[in-house]
């Protein structure tokens, strides 16, 4: 059976960035999904359609066709008021290199990741962690076969996703769970 819409796929890979393994999926705990619905990156998709169990693969994706480019209009200075609790900033979470989740005007969850701090305030950085990198997928298809409803995300999320810590349930889309 050949991966295309509808099919459950379960593979391997290694993807390198820059010459280091930025994340891996082995055989014996493959990434699993059900291939057209969104879950991959659509350009990653494309370089497994039409692969079988067995078939081995190796893509290059440039950062325009993995997480994009990094966006300078995604760097912004943020106060420090902004990290007050109780008129306080905890100590060690203004650090280069950390990573807070924020939330926007609009009430959206984003992260962000701390790339200066001034007396004036902190800049943060809002790009995917993988925007501007060249990716290098290699890997192997584990499985395909047909997908059956068990196998699509919003029927997991009885199952440990905390759906319900932010108040909304499984298709809320906004709680940050599996249901996203």
């Amino acid at each position: 059976m050949k991966i295309e819409n509808e099919k459950f796929v379960a593979l391997s890979y290694t993807l390198t960035v820059e010459g280091e393994i930025a994340d891996q999926a082995t055989k014996e705990n493959p990434l699993k999904f059900v291939f057209g619905t969104g879950y991959l990156l659509p350009k990653f998709e494309e370089n497994v359609a039409g692969l079988s169990v067995g078939d081995k693969y190796e893509f290059t994706l440039q950062p325009e066709d993995g997480y994009g480019v990094i966006n300078p209009q995604m760097i912004i200075d943020v106060a420090k008021e902004a990290f007050m609790i109780n008129g306080q900033i905890e100590e060690g979470l203004l650090v280069v290199g950390n990573q807070i989740p924020m939330m926007t005007a609009q009430g959206m969850h984003v992260l962000g990741k701390i790339v200066e701090v001034n007396e004036a305030g902190v800049k943060m950085d809002f790009n995917h962690p993988m925007a501007g990198k060249v990716l290098n997928f290699a890997g192997e298809i584990v499985e395909v076969r047909e997908a059956t409803d068990d196998d699509y995300p919003h029927s997991q999320c009885g199952g440990g996703c905390n759906c319900g810590e932010c108040g909304g349930d499984c298709g809320d889309h906004e709680c940050g769970g599996c249901c996203e």
